[in-house]
């Protein structure tokens, strides 16, 4: 093999056994696998103030991403610090016998149905001002990237350790194979501006659909 056939035999066992490390979670998995990540997406900015892990298993709209993990339409990915064995997962973590850690985790989740539908009442209610944006964070929050009813909301993050491996990019395309697979016609996300993660999800189909505060709001169409 020359070098060029080389390098790109090495890019391929990279990606396969970077491919190995990744699985899906199941429908019980435990709100506590979830806080890592969770924290990295609210606290991604030095700038702004940090947001205690406390406060985020407290507030609305941090429980919306998490709670009452495996209602319809959930789908979680994570990849591991090595390829897990057999069924070893965060659940046996859970009940105390060894799993490799945790170290990125990409997952979709659907607004409730009556927010939804609450949201809609509100859209056709108002006449100016509020097109765009989210419902007030409370009980009937929706996600910072709604879009419909029928899209679920992409949230990712890598722990800073494992980061510019290839880990968000494997993720984002086995969760979105799944989303596709699960018959849901796109996923969108929010991005707030400045964050660096949004160059990875236009590389990988994402497009600025609307803005929602400070924050775009992304799409990647599935079908």
């Amino acid at each position: 093999m020359n070098e060029r056939q080389n390098q790109e035999s090495a890019e391929v066992g990279r990606r396969s056994a970077l491919k190995s490390r990744i699985r899906p979670l199941s429908a019980q998995t435990p709100d506590e696998v979830f806080l890592p990540f969770l924290d990295l997406c609210f606290n991604w900015s030095m700038d702004k103030p940090r947001i205690e892990v406390d406060e985020l298993r407290e507030r609305d709209d941090a429980a919306f991403y998490f709670k009452d993990w495996g209602r319809d339409g959930d789908i979680a990915v994570a990849a591991y610090a090595k390829a897990p064995n057999g069924r070893e997962s965060s659940e046996d973590s859970a009940a105390g016998e060894s799993a490799p850690e945790i170290v990125g985790l990409a997952w979709l989740r659907l607004a409730a149905f009556d927010a939804v539908i609450e949201k809609s009442n509100e859209a056709t209610s108002t006449t100016a001002g509020t097109t765009g944006t989210t419902a007030e964070v409370g009980s009937r929050f929706t996600g910072y990237g709604w879009v419909a009813a029928d899209i679920p909301e992409l949230s990712m993050a890598v722990l800073p350790e494992h980061q510019s491996q290839g880990i968000g990019g494997m993720l984002l395309e086995v969760v979105c194979t799944l989303a596709k697979m699960s018959g849901f016609p796109a996923v969108s996300l929010s991005a707030e501006d400045g964050n660096g993660a949004a160059r990875l999800y236009h590389d990988h189909g994402f497009v600025t659909v609307g803005r929602n505060g400070d924050a775009d709001i992304l799409v990647r169409q599935l079908k």
